[in-house]
């Protein structure tokens, strides 16, 4: 064995163990390094990870250093280790001890364990942040992560003038809207935009994309550009690096960008719904839609289910009413998230501008209320706090 930390806890193990037990210390302090401590020489973790990586390393430190010690294992290709004071808690007899340790499946039941013990002690770390910290004053992302939260709004504007002609109000929706009234930007760890579209702007704009902008398919192949039917497809002017995606639940325009990969405009449907439609009805129905789309084996599967439910949906919605709601093929409706009501009119309308993340946008009349039907509790930490669903952080955004 080697023991990696050659301080006051590293003597102990060394009389537990048995020095025949023992090749050497390890240890990260520079100043014992190449020295000899107990009779042992004291190797680097250099001399480690390149001639010993494949011994048995016994981390001997406090409870907080043990856990960085053992990720700075990990990080290093080093993964048979055990931390010591977490042994001495399980052994009180040396003999049981080693005959333990010699068998491999052993050591990697208790590093199961420990993985366990690290979580926990992790889940009670944050549990403390969210009780004592306030979600409104946490910084604003940094590194990359900020980098493409600005370059998506970008996007949003470049493509929104781009489509000016068809006169629609795409709407700051979902996280960006809580993004806006909580944050006044961006929710920290968040990492995409979204817009909702009352239906008929909804359809409008997607019957654009259809016929004026490269599905994905047609993009990856667009230097023979697709027949639709008899005719090639036209490209919009100024569309040429866009293409779209098409899912059950909304749509997704996306810009093709060098150094930022899925860079993309989220648009999500809402519907006014006839008043002689009890919300009790259109639940039942949401409940019957579900079920279709779980059982359903395959995006396209899933989206011909949704245009049929879209047809069957159509007698229950209005031209204009005082009850609006996410629409059959929105997200949120397959999530369920609502307050077991219609919206009224006046939290949506009329519409506002206002400025996110330095571009003016379309928000509902009442954002907060708005949000009470997407989000149960607005002003908590979410259980996914700081984790960005279409982005990996990496050690380099860490250190920015």
């Amino acid at each position: 064995m080697i023991l990696f930390g050659s301080g006051n806890i590293g003597y102990q193990a060394l009389q537990f163990i048995g020095e025949e037990n023992v090749f050497c210390f390890c240890d990260n302090n520079p100043k014992v390094v190449g020295t000899e401590r107990y009779g042992k020489e004291v190797v680097s973790f250099e001399d480690l990870k390149q001639k010993y990586y494949k011994e048995v390393i016994m981390i001997c430190a406090g409870d907080t250093d043990s856990f960085v010690m053992a990720k700075q294992c990990e990080e290093n290709g080093i993964f048979d280790y055990l931390i010591y004071i977490f042994m001495v808690e399980k052994f009180s007899k040396k003999e049981e001890f080693l005959s333990f340790m010699e068998n491999p499946f052993n050591r990697m039941i208790i590093r199961k364990e420990l993985y366990l013990r690290r979580i926990q002690d992790l889940e009670s770390q944050v549990a403390y942040l969210k009780k004592h910290a306030d979600i409104r004053y946490i910084k604003p992302a940094r590194g990359e992560l900020r980098d493409r939260q600005l370059k998506t709004v970008q996007i949003s504007v470049e493509f929104f003038e781009k489509i000016k002609e068809l006169e629609i109000k795409p709407i700051l929706y979902g996280g960006n809207l809580l993004g806006f009234v909580r944050h006044h930007g961006f929710i920290p760890w968040d990492d995409d935009i979204d817009f909702a579209l009352m239906r008929k702007e909804y359809e409008a704009l997607k019957e654009y994309c259809k016929k004026y902008i490269y599905t994905a398919e047609e993009f990856q192949n667009k230097n023979g550009i697709e027949k639709i039917g008899e005719k090639k497809k036209q490209i919009a002017d100024g569309m040429e690096e866009y293409y779209w995606i098409q899912y059950f639940d909304h749509f997704r325009v996306i810009k093709a960008d060098r150094e930022i990969e899925n860079l993309g405009v989220d648009f999500f449907s809402l519907d006014y719904y006839a008043e002689s439609y009890s919300f009790n009805e259109f639940m039942n129905f949401v409940q019957n839609v579900r079920y279709r789309i779980i059982t359903a084996p395959s995006n396209e599967e899933r989206i011909k289910c949704m245009e049929m439910a879209l047809k069957e949906n159509r007698s229950n919605l209005a031209e204009e009413s005082d009850r609006v709601y996410f629409g059959i093929d929105n997200m949120d409706m397959t999530l369920c998230k609502h307050q077991y009501q219609w919206i009224p009119k006046d939290v949506i309308f009329p519409l506002k501008k206002a400025v996110y993340e330095g571009e003016e946008f379309w928000v509902p009349n009442q954002p907060e209320e708005m949000l009470k039907y997407e989000f149960e509790r607005i002003w908590e930490f979410p259980e996914e706090v700081g984790i960005p669903r279409h982005f990996k952080w990496d050690q380099e955004e860490e250190e920015t």
